[in-house]
């Protein structure tokens, strides 16, 4: 009988030391924007694995504690990280993108899982949206950055040098916001 209950604790401990730990969720600071135009403060939860979501969906920690889900359709936007998200329809559905330049033509970015043949990869995708234009993100694509930059940026001679002269532009936010950061910040001067 003890042989039995030493052999009963033994498999116990063994299963209870070979489960993983649980991770705890990870919330940073953050706000929304509600759809009445009200920011509240509080944080959101940062997935572990799924980054995309936060161009999906994001789950909102509030002051008091209380947790909601929110989908573009029932927020204007959120903030996080120095960067704000606005609800957008994209694409026949509605998504977060990541603003990365806001002025005479800005860009940015979002996020999508893509499941094709069995097997889910990340999309990253940009934008670009003019000021008085019909209000449609025109996508920047990989394989004609460099044309689609100078199209955009045809007022400002000198930026389109800069891109003409350019080997190869790295397909990146950091790259592109520079860029349009530059556009914009000259636009706004003149």
């Amino acid at each position: 009988m003890t042989r039995v209950l030493i052999l009963l604790f033994s498999l116990q401990s063994l299963l209870t030391f070979s489960q993983a730990k649980k991770t705890p969720d990870v919330f940073e600071n953050a706000y929304i924007v509600t759809l009445k135009g009200d920011t509240v403060k509080g944080q959101i939860k940062i997935p572990k694995t799924k980054k995309m979501e936060l161009f999906q969906k994001i789950s909102f920690k509030d002051q008091a504690n209380k947790i909601r889900l929110y989908t573009p359709d029932k927020i204007n936007g959120y903030g996080h990280n120095n960067y704000y998200y606005i609800s957008a329809f994209h694409n026949n559905k509605s998504c977060y993108f990541k603003v990365l330049s806001k002025g005479k033509t800005s860009l940015f970015q979002t996020g999508f899982e893509m499941i094709d043949e069995g097997v889910a990869s990340d999309v990253i995708e940009f934008c670009a949206m003019e000021e008085n234009s019909d209000g449609q993100f025109k996508v920047l694509t990989a394989n004609s950055i460099k044309k689609q930059l100078k199209d955009l940026f045809k007022s400002n001679k000198p930026l389109v040098q800069k891109i003409s002269e350019q080997k190869e532009i790295p397909f990146n936010a950091e790259t592109l916001e520079a860029y349009f950061k530059e556009f914009n910040t000259a636009a706004a001067s003149n």
